[in-house]
């Protein structure tokens, strides 16, 4: 199902509701409330400790990576090692009772598995021997860092993101990702595929439609400059001169 599909159906919905002025129901607005919708949804379900389905998760491709100078490192890098910093902020992940809902880090190919850690655990493990050279990653300042012995430019980021349009987008930012072309269009956000359980779908419209339809009946609606409005750009009319 589309961002644009979800949308219309939350507009109908609306609609039904008490008489209204959907004027000030913008996409953007309504998109929103979706968004928000699906997330308090997810996040329920995983603070319950419920397997979440595949259909919520995105993936990033490829995010690309720089060379940590060590001035600029929050810990001490183990020997032979490197540490590596997306470029880019990394769209934020849902969070939940477990956690941030990040579900792998690993090089493009495969290959390797970042194990997730923090940079205060990392600060420790850096002097333990039998650790300290195993790849992991941990965020910090809403960016992704990777301890690695190689030098990587890539990597690929799946897990449930809090905004899934931006996770979308994001190939077609050329400073963050490999999958962008200059040739590529960047694609209308209503038109992408909303990533989410088919079973929420109507849950998601529901309370989207009704938090609206609270929101707009609890602030008054201007009409008093209808008239004024109206006449905008029209030339002034002559005053009359009092009759003597």
């Amino acid at each position: 199902m589309t961002v644009n599909d979800l949308i219309s159906r939350v507009r109908s919905l609306y609609n039904k509701g008490p008489a209204s002025n959907d004027s000030r129901l913008s996409t953007r607005h309504i998109y929103s409330k979706i968004k928000s919708s699906r997330n308090l949804l997810l996040r329920r379900e995983a603070d319950k400790k419920r397997r979440m389905s595949d259909w919520n998760i995105q993936t990033i491709e490829c995010m690309k990576l720089a060379l940590v100078p060590p001035n600029e490192c929050p810990c001490i890098v183990p020997q032979g090692c490197k540490m590596l910093k997306t470029l880019c902020k990394v769209p934020k992940p849902l969070q939940t009772i477990l956690g941030s809902s990040i579900s792998s880090v690993t090089t493009m190919d495969g290959s390797t598995l970042f194990g997730k850690t923090n940079w205060i655990r990392k600060r420790y493990k850096s002097g333990d021997k039998y650790t300290s050279e195993i790849a992991d990653y941990f965020i910090r300042d809403e960016y992704l860092w990777i301890t690695h012995n190689k030098l990587l430019e890539w990597i690929t980021i799946s897990g449930i993101f809090e905004d899934p349009v931006e996770v979308e987008l994001l190939p077609y930012n050329g400073d963050c990702s490999c999958a962008c072309k200059e040739t590529d269009c960047c694609p209308y956000p209503p038109d992408l595929e909303f990533p989410v359980d088919s079973n929420l779908v109507d849950a998601i419209v529901q309370m989207s439609a009704q938090e609206l339809v609270q929101l707009f009946k609890s602030i008054p609606e201007d009409t008093s400059n209808d008239a004024s409005e109206k006449l905008v750009g029209a030339p002034p009319q002559p005053q009359r001169q009092p009759q003597r």
